[in-house]
């Protein structure tokens, strides 16, 4: 058994150098995950020239090592985001989701990008060996809501292979996120774009508006901060430390896995359990590719689990702002 992702496992991805002098940028963005990577390539064929920094490699760390559920359902759900925020704010953020994924659609079919990219069903079901009756009235109730601000959401009394009370969001996708950013990102450097691997963001001069990198600067017109943790940048101290109370980073455990052809239908699943389980499943030659996990907690905290492997740390986000939901 291998504890490396199957998407760094089976797709390398050319090496960038280290900045190793002083250059100029129109826009600087911070973190080559899939948030930066793909803002860096749209603001290039925007016609901006673009310094990409990354403080290890491209496309390792928490894109890497993401389930890759390409969904504009949030973690919170409908009724809750209309509750807090209004229907209007609670459509608006799942309309975002949408557009995202037809965004990475159009960006796979324009670059001619084989990544995998697939639309499937996701199925928020109800957790196994919970009161069916009493998670079936909320799930009724979720769908409701979602069909009338104008998703395609149905609710079912059975779920494909869980047979348990779920909600059916039409249109959600899946892709293979290191073969989709292995061909975006050799598209950046070039006629004064740049792509630096092993070149963290040491300092910001806000004034100058310029970052020390490997003890050389990036001078820049604007910054896009695209990590997972937000660096300071050029907000001041006191703002950037209310906003980090506010962030927590989460562990949770995956496991992959093969099994029969059709066991499972090709889909993304999720239950109502808190924190949730979550399954996809890829259609593979001569087998189906299994990926489920959950567990999440926060990281650093105790919370060991007898019988399970932490195969990989697996980002949190209700999306990725460039601007797609990635589970």
């Amino acid at each position: 058994m291998t504890n490396v992702p199957a998407w760094i496992d089976d797709t390398p991805i050319r090496k960038f150098p280290k900045l190793q002098r002083n250059i100029s940028a129109d826009v600087l963005v911070v973190g080559a995950g899939v948030t930066g990577i793909t803002v860096a390539y749209l603001l290039k064929k925007a016609g901006s020239k673009v310094a990409l920094i990354e403080r290890e490699r491209v496309a390792s760390i928490d894109t890497g090592h993401t389930t890759a559920h390409l969904t504009y359902v949030t973690d919170v759900g409908l009724q809750q985001l209309a509750r807090n925020f209004g229907k209007d704010h609670a459509q608006a953020a799942w309309e975002a989701g949408a557009t995202a994924i037809d965004e990475i659609e159009r960006i796979v079919e324009q670059e001619e990008i084989e990544c995998e990219f697939a639309r499937v069903p996701a199925y928020l079901h109800a957790r196994v060996g919970a009161s069916s009756k009493k998670e079936a009235s909320s799930l009724k109730k979720e769908a409701d809501v979602a069909a009338r601000l104008g998703f395609d959401a149905a609710y079912l009394n059975s779920a494909p292979y869980f047979n348990l009370p779920a909600v059916r969001f039409a249109n959600q996708a899946k892709f293979h996120p290191r073969k989709y950013l292995r061909s975006l990102v050799a598209t950046i450097p070039g006629s004064g774009s740049h792509v630096f691997e092993k070149s963290a963001a040491s300092e910001f001069e806000a004034k100058k508006h310029r970052v020390k990198v490997n003890r050389n600067w990036i001078s820049f017109d604007r910054v896009v901060v695209a990590t997972n943790n937000p660096l300071v940048g050029l907000t001041g101290m006191t703002a950037a430390t209310l906003l980090q109370t506010k962030l927590s980073l989460y562990t949770s455990y995956v496991l992959g896995a093969q099994v029969p052809t059709g066991t499972i239908p090709e889909a993304l699943f999720w239950d109502t359990r808190e924190p949730y389980d979550y399954l996809r499943i890829d259609k593979r030659s001569g087998f189906d590719y299994v990926v489920f996990g959950g567990e999440d907690h926060k990281t650093g905290a105790d919370h060991f689990h007898s019988g399970r492997l932490a195969l990989h740390r697996r980002e949190r986000r209700a999306a990725i702002h460039c601007d797609g939901l990635l589970r």
